[in-house]
């Protein structure tokens, strides 16, 4: 069985890394044309371009690994099967399901790395890319996901501990100093929301300092106009998919302890978490797909019933997501229902085909 699992393995990793390397070549062409528009803008160049569309190679990878799981063991499958090798197998007494372990043998050091590669290298990646990128735009602007974003508006220093994925502004302050440099006003708010012309501060401190001593004032409201934007804002917005497992757990525990809604980085945590058996999920439905294609099949029917698999369950996902956090569905369940609809159709297919 050892041999088995090895020729097995191998056609079903080279056609893996095959499809990977086709799809990130995709991606990066897409990707450097979308950004050769800002290059010329402020500090921005080709090679920031460059830079920027290969720090985001690790995420988009990640993001892919389940189709390009699926459609890798669909072709190298395929190929056995249209050399009339599956059904020599078959006739060797070898089930559909060996057929399956031996695929989730060869597979499985492609998941850890694949696993790695999303959960350790590409938020890094990509939270460097989006810093990078801001600074070439925007002299004014300093951001990090540690320290928050920095914005100077002439004698104002703003500083913002972080936007949430509704482009709220949580954890404001605001430094206001005259012509010489001293310090007149700091206005501290929990949270700033846009209203369409400015922005409304909200749970304001402002502390007024001048000659005649200092001052403490609180306000509900308060308005506030700035070079602070909502195209910068959604910029440097936390993308629940930005952030690593670790720090999701983090940023959610933080949420909460503030009173605020966690839906969405609760239905990305669980999302992450369950991205593993998705790919397994994929790899298990392959191998009924492959064995009914029979020799008939050709490669591009193979490429056809993968995608068309991968936009179901990705059309699937975006709706149960957005529908677990509108109708407050457990995020758990909500992330997992579309890999248990890949699960239940390969066990179907099994089925049939027994």
């Amino acid at each position: 069985m050892r041999i088995l699992d090895r020729y097995i393995g191998q056609a079903v990793q080279t056609a893996v890394l095959a499809v990977l390397g086709v799809m990130l070549s995709l991606f990066l062409l897409v990707n450097f044309i979308n950004e050769i528009e800002k290059v010329g803008r402020a500090d921005y160049t080709v090679w920031h371009a460059v830079a920027y569309v290969l720090l985001w190679l690790p995420k988009l990878a990640y993001l892919a690994f389940p189709l390009v799981a699926l459609l890798g063991t669909l072709l190298g499958l395929g190929m056995l099967a249209n050399h009339g090798e599956l059904v020599v197998l078959r006739a060797a007494g070898i089930s559909k399901l060996r057929v399956a372990l031996s695929v989730t043998k060869a597979m499985l050091a492609l998941i850890v790395i694949a696993f790695i590669v999303g959960e350790v290298i590409a938020p890094p990646a990509e939270q460097y890319a989006e810093q990078m990128r801001l600074r070439a735009l925007s002299s004014k602007v300093s951001f990090n996901q540690q320290f928050g974003l920095w914005v100077r508006d002439e004698n104002t220093y703003i500083h913002v501990q972080s936007v949430d994925a509704n482009d709220r502004l949580l954890g404001i302050d605001l430094y206001l100093f005259n012509a010489k440099r001293e310090l007149q006003r700091r206005i501290q708010a929990k949270s700033g929301v846009f209203d369409g012309t400015q922005w409304q501060l909200q749970d304001v401190t402002e502390t007024v300092i001048n000659e005649a001593g200092v001052r403490v004032l609180h306000h509900a409201t308060l308005p506030w106009q700035t070079v602070l934007d909502t195209e910068l804002v959604g910029t440097v917005s936390y993308n629940p998919d930005s952030l690593s497992i670790w720090d999701q757990a983090a940023y959610i525990d933080y949420l909460k302890s503030n009173g605020l809604d966690s839906r969405i980085h609760e239905l990305a945590l669980w999302n992450k978490i369950v991205a593993p058996f998705t790919i397994m999920a994929m790899l298990l439905l392959a191998v009924p797909l492959a064995f009914g294609s029979r020799r008939q099949a050709s490669t591009g029917k193979h490429i056809v019933i993968g995608f068309a698999i991968g936009l179901v369950f990705y059309i699937t996902n975006r709706l149960t997501g957005q529908m677990g956090v509108v109708y407050d569905v457990p995020p758990f369940f909500a992330a997992s229902i579309p890999t248990l609809l890949v699960l239940a159709f390969a066990l179907w297919m099994y089925r049939r085909l027994h």
